[in-house]
């Protein structure tokens, strides 16, 4: 797989992706378009040069990212740009049939949504999006329960994730900007798509609260809570903290079915210590964790590899931006918002 990156304009997914990539069997790295956007407004947001990055990682720059996959004959490309910018530059790159992973935050809107759906669709390329935190040890282990039937078929799930505060971006950085998303659609993300993939379901309604308790500089929530109730009766609840400046990203989740409980709470210091346990009429046990994930960032990876539809469709990205921005309804308006 001969991979490159568009775009290189942000703090975190062009070190992860190549980090990531480097080294990763059945892959090549090969380079990255700066698409035109300045080398100031690189190393501002990449906290880096186009130029060392390069280096690091021993690739070559483009400026255009066209010319990018036809010099390098790229089969495969991350669009790491504006996400407000990912539905074009989606439909540019399935246009020369390159298959794409879109990091969230997806798009900004439900248009732009069906747009990438569309592109895939319309050039028979393949797209991934993520991270999916559904491959991530703990939340493997509560799955296989799940499919074990430890628990009765859940009904109810309660999930809580901790990640840090927006002061790691600077004043200038794109992404305090209102236009560009917003948490609900990069840590909402986390929460709808655990609790689409746990109950098995689809979503009926939403209602969220939201509030800015320790961020008074963001022009967004710092915590809230996203309730959704499914259309078999079910109900999830996501608590999304972006205001502690402490260890993370931590979790804790709660799985409720007629038969039991799973449960996965933190234990260490390490915010990603956490273990895994089963409440039963059988009585309460640790539940082992994965050897080996596919990676919650990298899943994608073995999945093109594969030829295989992605576990995390551009299909189900649209389903879970629409529930995301529904949230953001319900949190402005102060109701229940039927999908």
């Amino acid at each position: 797989m001969r991979v490159g990156l568009v775009g290189l304009a942000a703090l975190y997914w062009p070190l992860a992706m190549g980090n990531g990539l480097r080294d990763r069997e059945g892959v090549q790295f090969l380079s990255a378009a700066t698409l035109g956007v300045s080398e100031a407004e690189i190393e501002a947001t990449l906290g880096m040069t186009p130029a060392a990055y390069a280096e690091r990682f021993q690739i070559k720059l483009y400026v255009d990212a066209a010319e990018m996959v036809a010099s390098e004959q790229l089969d495969t490309v991350v669009i790491i740009a504006r996400h407000t910018e990912h539905a074009t530059w989606a439909e540019r790159m399935a246009a020369l049939g390159v298959n794409i992973f879109i990091p969230k935050t997806f798009t900004t809107t439900s248009e732009d949504a069906a747009r990438i759906v569309q592109a895939q669709h319309r050039y028979g390329v393949q797209i991934a999006v993520g991270p999916s935190p559904r491959f991530l040890p703990p939340m493997m282990a509560a799955k296989q329960a799940i499919d074990q039937g430890r628990i009765g078929k859940p009904f109810a799930v309660r999930i809580c994730h901790h990640h840090g505060v927006i002061d790691v971006f600077n004043q200038q950085d794109w992404y305090r900007d209102p236009a560009e998303g917003g948490p609900e659609l990069s840590l909402g993300w986390y929460g709808i798509d655990l609790a689409l993939y746990l109950l098995e379901d689809q979503v009926k309604t939403v209602f969220a609260q939201y509030g800015n308790f320790t961020s008074p500089d963001s022009p967004f929530m710092d915590c809230g809570r996203i309730e959704l109730r499914m259309v078999g009766g079910g109900m999830a609840a996501f608590d999304m903290y972006f205001c502690n400046r402490f260890a993370y990203p931590s979790w804790q989740l709660e799985i409720v079915g007629p038969q039991g409980v799973v449960s996965i709470h933190r234990v260490e210091g390490d915010s990603r210590k956490t273990v895994v346990s089963l409440d039963s009429a059988a009585g309460y046990e640790l539940l082992p964790l994965p050897d080996q994930t596919p990676g919650w960032e990298m899943f994608w990876v073995d999945d093109f590899l594969h030829k295989r539809e992605p576990a995390l469709s551009a299909a189900t990205a649209k389903t879970i931006t629409e529930i995301s921005l529904a949230a953001r309804d319900s949190a402005q308006q102060g109701l229940v918002i039927s999908l």
